[in-house]
């Protein structure tokens, strides 16, 4: 089993919340039980560009970074991206991961392509979002949520950092979402909180997801 260490459990206070939005130290979810097997998602068709599922051995732990917008009971918006280096240049077609919808907002959440600030964190937006539409509940499936770029054509150059990245829109329906992205081991993650731009950080806990293209 994956063990992953947590910045903070949601089940502290909300003072702990509020002083990790002042550090800008992403919020975590947990849930105390396991769902036995690994993470599903249909095969793929394309190639695999980037891969933080792990094998179909690991257990489903309920561990991950919240997805909040800044509507949300929070008081606050918390946007994840991921890194994505494909080894070749390909059009993207699908990000698959653990998107989970935590029981309060809109449920939908937008899912986008940006590429690297040359700072090894998320830069300009490419392309347009993908929004996704009534996530299931966290802790109730390890079934992983599909968004699909392929219509887009957006070329991706094989060396070249990316980032894919779950937030929601500053105003309008989904800027209260509450999500939250389940999460593997990996060295670091991006994360914009509170809107005050994005950065990386060292991590154990990074986005699971599978990154195709063609």
């Amino acid at each position: 089993m994956v063990r992953n260490t947590l910045l903070c459990l949601f089940v502290l206070t909300f003072a702990c919340t509020t002083a990790l939005f002042a550090a800008q130290r992403p919020l975590t979810a947990h849930a105390t039980n396991v769902i036995v097997g690994h993470q599903q998602a249909e095969p793929d068709t394309g190639v695999t560009l980037c891969n933080t599922i792990g094998p179909s051995t690991n257990e489903y732990i309920l561990d991950g970074y919240l997805l909040l917008g800044p509507a949300s009971a929070y008081g606050e918006s918390q946007f994840i991206g991921a890194p994505c280096t494909p080894k070749s240049t390909v059009t993207l077609t699908t990000v698959k991961a653990g998107w989970q919808y935590y029981g309060s907002g809109a449920n939908q959440v937008q899912i986008c392509l940006y590429n690297d600030n040359g700072s090894n964190a998320p830069g300009t937006q490419i392309g347009n979002c993908v929004t996704k539409r009534n996530l299931p509940t966290f802790g109730t499936t390890n079934t992983l949520v599909t968004a699909n770029f392929t219509s887009q054509n957006l070329s991706l150059t094989g060396g070249t950092q990316y980032w894919i990245v779950a937030q929601t829109p500053s105003t309008g329906k989904g800027d209260d979402f509450e999500g939250v992205w389940n999460g593997t081991v990996s060295p670091y993650t991006g994360s914009n909180v509170a809107g005050t731009g994005w950065y990386s950080f060292e991590a154990d806990l990074t986005p699971s997801m599978r990154v195709s293209g063609k």
